[in-house]
């Protein structure tokens, strides 16, 4: 019976949610389960759901009632992930369809489930987030023919932002062991991964809870770096308050560390921070000197909030003007979204929706400028690109799926783009502001 049973995956959310994705499809293929990309063909749908802020649980909620819609009969549903750790068993009376519910930290136990479901019906189990993976977890690369893999480095938050869901959803913090996270990478880049992306909700903060107090990142990229195979080692979701002279020594010094940092500051002005249970703005500006100081070279990467209750006019426009200080060379913005279970839930939703519209428009209309500029500047010259595919690839100073691309336009046929490779690219014009276009500077070995 297993060999004929299908199962199609759906992930919805951030490249966390795909970590947990890749491990749920590298179980059930381990156990022998065959996976389909079409629905209608699947015995077993699996939604990995999100439900980070308002429009992501929409999103989840659309895709779960577009699945019961065309639910075949013994097709089975279940649903796992943010959105039933957030719902719990409401979700069960919105879409009677679904058939399982699993939480966050449950996913793990999906194989038993499909084994045992046969005619139950409405399973659930969303218990206190706890799990964390480990290199001894069976694991579905989704991104490897394109050279890069996701690792979570650590699980949970312990920052406690007045407006996020994360510590509800996903439990505190808690890290890997370095042991762990340095097997795993040497297992990627035996398979030829390329570049490992360090993920979490708080990069910076790695290790402090299992090394006694310590900030261990700048050690973790000292040991990944000692690997061989690896190119590049990419740090998202860091923390302006978090960063230490170490990790930002680290940065500095060794090569394969990629001179690119995600940095979110949600704002700029004191006010809303404090509102917001962020750093104050001196913290902010502090660590993006001393990194811009210490790493000329550095690419930074930031995400700003909207919205936000109380926030004037004014202070808009000193989060607009600090912005065009600061020139960030990639932003994402976001409206702010009241969310039943945090801090803020309490506090009066007072700009109306078309003003976060036009904030978010006018910031991302200036971001656009200085990306613009700062792309231009790169004309003319050769930087290594990591090909994803025949078409387009990324730089180190770009985060795949994220930031801009480069797209590779291939004038000698002799010269083959095979993805995975890294490649020295001439950088020739602009695409649409965040792409550039270029050509292969010579022919690859």
């Amino acid at each position: 019976m297993m060999e004929k049973t299908k199962i199609n995956l759906i992930t919805l959310g951030c490249p966390k949610n795909l970590v947990d994705s890749e491990l749920i499809a590298g179980s059930l293929f381990k156990d022998g389960y065959f996976f389909t990309g079409s629905p209608h063909l699947a015995d077993f749908i699996v939604i990995n759901t999100c439900a980070f802020i308002e429009p992501a649980l929409k999103e989840s909620e659309e895709k779960i009632l577009e699945v019961c819609k065309n639910k075949r009969n013994n097709q089975k549903i279940i649903v796992c992930g943010c959105l039933p750790q957030l719902k719990r068993k409401k979700l069960f009376e919105k879409f009677p369809e679904i058939d399982v519910l699993l939480g966050s930290s449950d996913f793990p136990k999906i194989n038993n489930i499909i084994k045992n479901l046969k005619n139950k019906k409405y399973v659930f189990s969303v218990g206190r987030p706890s799990f964390i993976y480990s290199c001894s977890n069976a694991r579905a690369i989704s991104t490897g023919s394109s050279g890069y893999a996701y690792i979570k480095i650590s699980e949970g938050c312990d920052n406690r932002c007045h407006y996020c869901l994360i510590p509800k959803l996903r439990g505190k913090f808690r890290s890997r062991k370095i042991e762990d996270i340095v097997e795993e990478a040497k297992v990627l880049a035996g398979s030829g991964i390329k570049e490992i992306i360090l993920i979490a909700q708080d990069t910076t903060l790695y290790g402090y809870d299992i090394y006694n107090g310590k900030f261990m990142l700048s050690v973790l990229l000292e040991k990944l770096s000692l690997i061989d195979g690896l190119h590049w080692i990419r740090i998202l979701y860091t923390h302006p308050a978090h960063f230490t002279d170490g990790i930002i020594k680290t940065i500095k010094e060794i090569d394969k560390v990629c001179k690119y940092v995600d940095i979110p500051i949600q704002h700029t002005c004191d006010d809303i921070l404090k509102k917001m249970g962020r750093p104050e703005s001196k913290v902010i500006f502090k660590t993006i000197e001393k990194l811009r100081n210490s790493v000329p070279d550095i690419t930074l990467r930031t995400t700003v909030m909207v919205g936000f209750p109380g926030e004037s006019d004014a202070h808009f426009k000193k989060l607009l003007n600090d912005i065009r200080k600061l020139e960030f060379d990639w932003l994402g913005c976001f409206e702010y979204y009241k969310q039943k279970g945090t801090k803020t839930y309490k506090l009066k939703d007072d700009v109306k929706k078309t003003i976060k519209e036009s904030r978010k428009y006018e910031l991302l209309k200036l971001q656009k400028e200085i990306t613009y500029r700062k792309n231009k500047v790169k004309l003319g010259k050769i930087w290594n690109v990591l090909v994803e595919n025949n078409k387009f690839g990324h730089s180190e100073f770009q985060a795949p799926e994220i930031d801009g691309r480069i797209i590779v336009k291939v004038k000698n046929t002799k010269i083959k783009i095979s993805p995975g490779n890294i490649l020295p690219i001439k950088f020739e014009k602009i695409d649409k502001t965040y792409d550039i276009i270029g050509t292969p500077a010579s022919v690859p070995k």
